[in-house]
């Protein structure tokens, strides 16, 4: 049926015809008009092949114009579909829709409007109702109303709602077809939110995702976090994240749960993987300028369109100038962030992504440093500063970072493709940090430490080769992935000064007129890994595509090595210690559907995890593993435009290194520590007019093999993680809800939206001596969208904590507190053509 098809096409294009107007027919079978439903799998790909495979599992003919479809990619589909859904989502985003005659026996592919985002009979009749991918009614902006909706310009207008997420979980298994809990924050939703960091998407939009109290951008996913701050970007490992910035994502998706069977080192908590904005066919532009509170402003710019006629290849720059000051006194932060991106595709079944990363950033130290007085955080202003501004001030932070990756996947087969992405990273940087080191809570007296690099710099590479397939034995349909990566990173020896901890500040009463000499003592050291994985996992289908079951697993060969500091370069080299280690990680589970959107679901999986650290003794310490189980549901809503995701973990974690208490030089491990709990998330659209998130956490994370000798009327100095104690900065119940309205009619153009953040109290160190108190945030936000002069111009505001409420969001120990930022508002003005 397939070479008629390319026959008809290639007829249709030798009588000419046209490639807008004179659009190509193509006969519709009777089911069509039932109304049936029919099963599809269809990979990434080109247009034209995924038209062949509707041609080919309807018996249709199917005609149209050759150069319409030529270099027009599709994200695929799979599960059961009517043809006119089939269509829909296949020609989503392509810039491609369909008519159907008024006898419904014709559909005529053609070009989509820049306004039309459904699909409308060719009678000129009432538009269709939303089908799978959410299509949206047209918006004087080109912007749907918020749920899984086709891209619109720039790929901004994603919706709240995301199908799929192929960069995490390495293949187009829809979500509700997935045994695993996976959450995506779109573009949408950063843009809406003006959400500036990575932690600004994070925080309100995912359930079980809280703050960590670091110098990296570290997030606590179900109770665990990793404090190297290891993070993904499109599937690859990096290593000390740190300063990350939603400039040039199209999205940021967190898997639930031990991740170990698909990308090796993790947290059995989850992980969160960075994706990247692509380039796009059609140009496009957009500048934006925003302003915000402690004189803050930020320019992004986002270009995008073909290099080449044939749009072979094609380009995308986005980049940042961003500048600002804080509630904090003597903060200040500058950053400059630069992504060239280059996407080739030579022919259909190749398509290779290049992508450029530059940050320049100086900034102020404002490392979270607040003790705690009694059974709370100390009363102070949250603006006051403790750290040691005669240094920060005078020799300010700075990072220098580039990086480079790439992507390709070559479809050698049907329904069989390779995909091998690399990236590497060079970090420089320059710093300071100041610790808590001891408080008088009579005199009000902290005594600070403060490690002073000059300079060192991280490296790393990372690369994968992933082999995906389906094929089908008897009644089973098999979707297989093997995969093999290897990552590697290395601090090289670098120097730094040690400040004894004689430097003290009265929290209450600050001077700032000391001077303070970070020149103390000379000291070396250095940090490395190494990880390689091979893993493998089958998703098999079977019972009319009811079931489904993922048997996976992968086997892990790791390297890491570390030392303690030392007073010369050759004790340093003399004193790494290597630790070798080799782990293998099983995952299971099963989805049952029983209706079309309904599934159930439940997985087993573990994890394995590395320690880098040494006792004082330098003795490596123990691996991590970690194990979880876990059962909910998945629903898709409202004609597919609101997912709701329900589900109930239970997580062992083993070996959780943390600094001995009584001896900063040597490091501990707690035994094991348990999550165990319940979440919720609603994430869509309820009509063409309201979209919502909404998630709620309920989360009990605890030591449960801790110190097996300590004496309680002194745990609170010791910090021992001790069997029953909680763990620090682990609230119990924690939810969040964002509403948002798009007008219509007279105020098209005008959106409102609002949301709320409720967190319970939480205990703030290991031996639960202090509590941080519960809060309540509330955020708001109003656009307007309009053409000017042919351009789509948006004016936004946002108001975060509206409220002014002080609250302590996460804290590590008694002297480690992190505060939150007071109320803050955020302009914006934004042209798009």
């Amino acid at each position: 049926m397939g070479s008629a098809v390319a026959a008809a096409a290639f007829g249709a294009l030798m009588t000419g015809a046209g490639v807008s107007d004179s659009p190509a027919q193509a006969a519709i079978a009777p089911q069509e008009r039932s109304g049936a439903i029919q099963s599809y799998r269809i990979p990434a790909g080109s247009v034209a092949s995924a038209l062949n495979v509707i041609a080919d599992e309807n018996d249709l003919h199917v005609l149209y114009d050759a150069r319409l479809t030529h270099g027009r990619v599709t994200p695929g589909l799979s599960g059961k579909y009517s043809v006119r859904e089939a269509l829909g989502a296949l020609l989503a985003g392509t810039g491609l829709t369909y008519e159907f005659s008024r006898d419904g026996q014709a559909v005529s592919i053609v070009l989509a409007q820049n306004d039309a985002a459904t699909q409308n009979d060719a009678s000129g009749a009432a538009a269709l109702p939303p089908i799978d991918i959410g299509a949206q009614t047209g918006r004087k902006d080109g912007a749907p109303s918020g749920g899984r909706a086709a891209p619109g310009p720039g790929d901004r207008y994603t919706g709240y709602n995301a199908a799929s997420a192929p960069a995490t979980l390495k293949t187009d298994t829809p979500l509700l077809k997935t045994p695993i809990a996976i959450e995506v924050v779109t573009r949408q939703t950063m843009d809406d939110q003006q959400a500036i960091s990575v932690g600004d998407a994070l925080l309100s939009n995912v359930s079980g995702v809280t703050p960590v109290a670091n110098a990296f951008d570290l997030f606590k996913i179900r109770g665990f976090y990793n404090p190297l701050g290891n993070g993904y970007k499109n599937g690859l490992m990096e290593y000390h994240l740190r300063n990350l910035d939603t400039t040039n994502l199209q999205s940021v998706e967190v898997l639930k749960g031990p991740a170990a069977m698909l990308f090796g080192r993790g947290e059995p908590g989850g992980i969160v993987n960075l994706v990247v904005k692509r380039p796009l066919e059609t140009p496009y532009y957009s500048v934006q300028q925003q302003v915000k509170s402690f004189n803050g402003t930020r320019t992004t710019l986002d270009a995008t369109g073909p290099l080449t006629q044939d749009k072979a290849i094609l380009y995308r720059f986005n980049g940042e100038f961003y500048s600002t000051d804080s509630y904090r006194d003597f903060v200040s932060d500058r950053n400059l962030f630069l992504a060239p991106t280059i996407s080739i595709r030579p022919f259909e079944q190749f398509r290779m992504n290049i992508d450029f990363e530059y940050q320049n950033r100086t900034y102020v130290d404002d490392y979270a440093i607040l003790p705690a007085v009694g059974g709370g955080p100390a009363n102070i202003p949250i603006s006051r500063y403790l750290q040691m501004p005669s240094i920060m001030t005078t020799m300010p932070d700075h990072i220098d970072r580039k990086r480079i990756a790439y992507d390709w996947t070559w479809d050698f087969a049907p329904d069989w493709s390779l995909t091998n992405r690399l990236g590497y990273y060079n970090i420089g940087t320059r710093n300071e940090n100041v610790t808590g080191a001891g408080f008088n809570a009579t005199t009000g007296v902290l005594t600070r430490l403060l490690n002073y690099f000059p300079g060192y710099t991280d490296q790393s590479l990372a690369l994968n080769l992933d082999l995906k397939g389906k094929f089908a034995t008897g009644p089973l349909e098999h979707s297989i992935l093997v995969g093999y990566d290897y990552f590697a990173t290395i601090m090289p020896y670098y120097n730094y000064y040690f400040l004894n901890a004689a430097s003290s500040i009265n929290i209450y009463a600050p001077s700032y007129t000391q001077l303070e000499n970070p020149y103390r003592s000379l000291y070396y050291g250095q940090a490395g890994q190494k990880w390689t994985g091979v893993y493998g996992q089958d998703m098999i289908s079977f019972l009319d595509d009811t079931v489904h079951v993922l048997l996976g697993g992968r086997y892990d060969w790791t390297e890491t090595g570390s030392n303690k500091v030392f007073s010369s370069l050759y004790a340093a080299r003399n004193s790494y210690v290597n630790n070798y280690a080799e782990s293998f990680s099983p995952r299971v589970g099963v989805v049952y559907q029983p209706l079309p959107w309904l599934s159930l679901y439940g997985n087993f999986t573990q994890s394995f995890g590395a320690n880098n650290g040494l006792t004082n003794r330098l003795i490596p310490l123990a691996p991590q593993k970690g194990e979880q189980f876990e059962g909910g549901l998945k629903a898709e809503l409202l004609d597919k435009r609101l997912t709701l995701t329900m589900a109930y973990f239970d997580i062992h974690k083993t070996n959780i290194p943390y600094t001995d208490p009584t001896d900063s030089s040597n490091t501990l491990l707690i035994g094991k520590a348990r999550s165990q709990g319940f979440e919720f998330d609603l994430t869509g659209r309820i009509d063409d007019n309201w979209s919502v998130i909404a998630n709620y956490t309920h989360d009990d994370v605890r030591t449960v093999q801790g110190a097996s000798s300590y004496n309680p009327l002194t745990l609170s100095a010791t910090q021992l993680a001790v069997a029953g104690t909680k763990l620090p900065a682990s609230p119990r119940n924690y939810g969040n809800l964002w509403v948002k309205y798009d007008a219509d009619g007279q105020f098209d153009g005008l959106s409102l939206g609002g949301g709320v953040t409720v967190v319970e109290s939480s205990l703030g160190d290991n031996a639960n001596s202090f509590v941080l108190p519960g809060y309540t945030l509330v955020n708001g936000m109003i656009a307007y969208t309009a053409k000017v002069a042919g351009y789509t111009v948006t004016g936004q505001l946002n108001v975060k904590n509206i409220g002014n409420v002080v609250y302590y969001p996460t804290s590590t120990d008694r002297y480690t507190i992190m505060t939150g930022a007071p109320r803050t508002f955020l302009g914006s003005l934004r042209v798009e053509f």
